[in-house]
């Protein structure tokens, strides 16, 4: 679990990949809502170059991955079945990325800068909320697993990735992406004192 820092802790010693992957979570968890918990909206949205993303969309980023993991490749479900788009978060904020970047996921990678300059503003509360939506589903997943199903194929998108070849690199991923949300926000800081 996290700390008062938002940093993991070496408190539990999980049984099982499955037992593992729900303590990374919880962890990852800990740690967006260290860093995202009453974050102003100018910090959200700092950017520190045009051609990077904002730590906002960074959050958005790893979590839409979660989210496609989660519903389209665990669950075989149509992109309908996401939480962004079944929670009401495409008609709130009239955004729909289906179809655009890396094999048109719709969760950053491989969009052009004018794709990223598209996707919506959320504060941090917004953006909290989603990942919480995303991350409670996929708790909800993990919880009922073995460890020998998360080593089967998963249904969706093709059906040739075991849920585990799904998971770990974008939970792995998702920690780097903390580091990045730490580095631009300290920039931010630094530029704030010039």
């Amino acid at each position: 679990m996290t700390d008062e820092t938002g940093r993991g802790s070496a408190a539990a010693a999980p049984d099982t990949v499955v037992d593992l992957f729900a303590t990374w979570l919880d962890e990852l968890a800990g740690a967006v809502r260290h860093r995202f918990q009453d974050l102003p909206d100018d910090a959200v949205a700092y950017r520190p170059d045009p051609g990077g993303n904002s730590v906002g969309v960074t959050l958005w980023h790893f979590t839409r991955w979660l989210d496609l993991l989660t519903h389209q490749a665990w669950r075989a479900e149509p992109v309908s079945g996401e939480v962004w788009h079944r929670n009401g978060w495409a008609a709130r904020t009239g955004y729909d990325p289906t179809g655009l970047g890396f094999q048109g996921y719709g969760v950053v990678t491989g969009f052009t800068v004018e794709e990223v300059d598209a996707v919506p503003f959320l504060t941090s509360a917004e953006l909290l909320a989603y990942f919480s939506e995303v991350t409670d589903s996929l708790r909800a997943d993990l919880s009922g697993l073995t460890t020998g199903q998360l080593h089967e194929p998963a249904p969706g998108l093709g059906g040739q990735r075991s849920r585990y070849s799904w998971l770990a690199p974008v939970l792995q991923g998702s920690f780097g992406h903390i580091g990045e949300i730490d580095a631009l926000l300290a920039m931010r800081t630094r530029r704030m004192a010039d």
